[in-house]
């Protein structure tokens, strides 16, 4: 592509940005059922069949190591997964978030991973009901974290974007392409202008993406926000991507490291 092109182009979706800004977000874009499918996970809406699963996720002290505030002292019980679930989507339903569930087609695991996941972690193919139709899973898949926007402000064009992902998937490009559909959702569709992403000062792997992979530096650190109970609490590295920077660089920079897996 010539750099006359790209200019071009550049232009043009930074023209998309200003228009956006001035027609503001529509609240019916927020859907009752949200999916997006990518080269190697697939994000489907949160169901009851997935609370077992997503009970065991949220009770991993590996996975949930940076994401101590939000554990339960004996982990989630499948009843703690599915009041999280309902109550989630009472929340979706009221336009205040975008809530997915990660999944992964068995034949895309990574070998490395793969002889670590029992038998009794997958799920049989199916299809998944969302707003504009479905998604099919052709073959046995497993969930292995849940995605999302949360706090969506559609006056002033804000929201947070959060991961949480099974430990085993943890450096495989998992996260990267769920943090990207993500994103691209909220920017693309929504129409938001900033998107923030709360992390701790000992997620060394979280902060490192968002200053490599994405390209910006922490924007603040908010003291002792997370209560990690036994009064002690933890401080909040807080980061943030902007409309514009997702279309002049951070959608391509993604769309590179996703390539490269």
């Amino acid at each position: 592509m010539s750099s006359r092109r790209l200019s071009t182009t550049t232009a043009l979706r930074r023209n998309s940005v200003l228009d956006n800004s001035k027609k503001g977000c529509d609240p019916d874009l927020v859907p009752e059922r949200a999916g997006s499918t990518g080269s190697l996970v697939t994000l489907i809406p949160p169901d009851k069949d997935q609370d077992v699963a997503m009970s065991r996720l949220l009770s991993d002290l590996e996975t949930m190591k940076h994401l101590m505030f939000m554990t339960r002292v004996g982990g989630y019980t499948k009843k703690d997964a599915a009041a999280r679930r309902t109550g989630r989507d009472e929340r979706q339903h009221a336009k205040e978030l975008v809530n997915y569930t990660i999944v992964i087609k068995k034949s895309l695991i990574p070998r490395s991973v793969l002889h670590n996941i029992g038998d009794d972690e997958f799920m049989p193919a199916c299809k998944v009901p969302v707003d504009n139709g479905h998604i099919e899973i052709d073959e046995p898949y497993m969930v292995i974290g849940c995605c999302g926007l949360n706090n969506i402000d559609l006056a002033n064009r804000c929201s947070e974007a959060g991961i949480i992902l099974d430990a085993r998937f943890w450096r495989t490009g998992v996260s990267t392409e769920a943090l990207y559909l993500t994103l691209k959702f909220g920017f693309e569709t929504l129409c938001l202008h900033r998107i923030s992403l709360q992390t701790t000062e000992g997620n060394l792997g979280m902060r490192g993406w968002m200053e490599k992979a994405i390209g910006v530096e922490v924007e603040c650190i908010r003291k002792d926000v997370l209560y990690l109970g036994n009064d002690k609490y933890i401080d909040s590295w807080d980061y943030a991507v902007f409309d514009h920077d997702w279309y002049l660089s951070v959608e391509k920079n993604l769309q590179a490291r996703i390539a490269k897996r």
